[in-house]
C-alpha cells in the first residue's frame, strides 16, 4: 500500500489515436481527445481497483490517511523550487 514510483524514464508519444480506445483521432501531439483522459483513468480506477475510494486506500490516501489536495499543494510547491521529488 505504499507509494506508487514511476521508474521509467522512456518518454510517452501521442499516436494520433486516442489513448481512451475510442479509435478516434487525435490532434498532433494529443494523446486523448477532449474529455476522453478523465474517462480512460475512470475506466481504469473502476476496474482495477473498484471505484475511486478504494483506489484512494490502497495509495495511502483517505480519512485515515493522506489527504490528496495537501499532497497535490506539496507537489507543487516543491516543483516550484526545482526539487525533483515529492
Amino acid at each position: 500500500m505504499g507509494d506508487v514510483e514511476v521508474t521509467s524514464t522512456k518518454r510517452l508519444l501521442p499516436t494520433g489515436e486516442c489513448w481512451c480506445g475510442c479509435d478516434a483521432e487525435t490532434a498532433i501531439g494529443s494523446f486523448f481527445l477532449p474529455g476522453h483522459e478523465k474517462a480512460a483513468e475512470s475506466a481504469v480506477i473502476s476496474v482495477k481497483y473498484g471505484g475511486v475510494p478504494k483506489f484512494l486506500v490502497h495509495h495511502g490516501h483517505g480519512p485515515d490517511g493522506k489527504r490528496p489536495k495537501h499532497e497535490v499543494d506539496r507537489w507543487r510547491a516543491m516543483a516550484e523550487r526545482g526539487d525533483e521529488s515529492p
